[in-house]
């Protein structure tokens, strides 16, 4: 079991593959399993290191918070205790939102982000209260379990599954990453053009949360970006389905910025 202590956090992490180093962040209340599907993809030329993220799957989070920042930190702090060097860092949707706040918070942290199905602005993306109405959270922001789980639907018990705290996990969870959605303050136009480092804007066509005209906006914004569309993809992100269309496109960009 590969774990790494960082910021007060045990960090849990898979590491498949040889070669230039690959972080990939999952998405909210989910874990390092969410990118399996595309992983046979990439261990052919990459290292892939998939942290769960502190408080997700198998990592600790003692100070029982969670915000976007404290999570990027956390990826800092894991790329210097791995002695990597420069590696390229991309997530999808609020792993997207983590590799945005390292660009701004560790430049020189990484040779390129992968920056999938985020935005910085939640208010203007219409976000928070996408974010409110899945939570069911009152004036307040208390979730609602219960809410919460219709949302979810089929996927519920799996995405529960994924973090082997069982039911007293994921209700802390959930609790924690409450105040992180509803939150979020963002980051300013000139934050984000304040990032220098190499970026893949990744967007799905089909994605509910994160329509393609706001992953074009934060595209012209960045100084140094380039835009990939996946076809057929929703905010649902590397499914099996459309695992080697998306990691083709990973491929390519970590290929060009990698320097591991």
């Amino acid at each position: 079991m590969l774990t790494v202590d960082v910021n007060g956090a045990t960090l849990y992490y898979e590491e498949q593959g040889t070669g230039a180093p690959l972080i990939l962040i999952h998405g909210g209340l989910a874990s390092s399993a969410q990118w399996e599907p595309v992983v046979p993809e990439l261990t052919d030329g990459f290292r892939v290191i998939r942290p769960d993220s502190r408080g997700h799957g198998r990592s600790t989070n003692p100070t029982r918070g969670l915000s976007y920042a404290r999570i990027a930190d956390d990826i800092a702090a894991l790329i210097a205790a791995l002695a990597l060097q420069r590696p390229v860092v991309g997530g999808w949707s609020d792993g997207g939102q983590v590799t945005l706040e390292v660009g701004a918070r560790h430049p020189g942290a990484a040779g390129g982000l992968i920056v999938g199905a985020a935005a910085p602005d939640f208010d203007a993306a219409g976000v928070r209260e996408a974010h409110r109405a899945l939570l069911g959270a009152d004036q307040a922001g208390v979730p609602n379990a219960t809410h919460l789980d219709a949302q979810l639907g089929e996927f519920a018990e799996e995405i529960k599954g994924l973090h082997p705290g069982g039911a007293e996990q994921w209700g802390r969870l959930v609790h924690q990453t409450a105040p992180m959605w509803l939150d979020y303050a963002g980051l300013t136009p000139d934050a984000v053009r304040a990032i220098q480092t190499p970026v893949l804007v990744l967007a799905g066509d089909r994605d509910e949360l994160i329509p393609l005209d706001l992953s074009i906006s934060l595209y012209r914004t960045l100084p140094n970006a380039d835009l990939a569309v996946c076809p057929s993809l929703s905010h649902d992100g590397p499914t099996p389905e459309r695992a080697p269309v998306l990691a083709g496109l990973i491929r390519d960009f970590a290929r060009r910025h990698a320097e591991g």
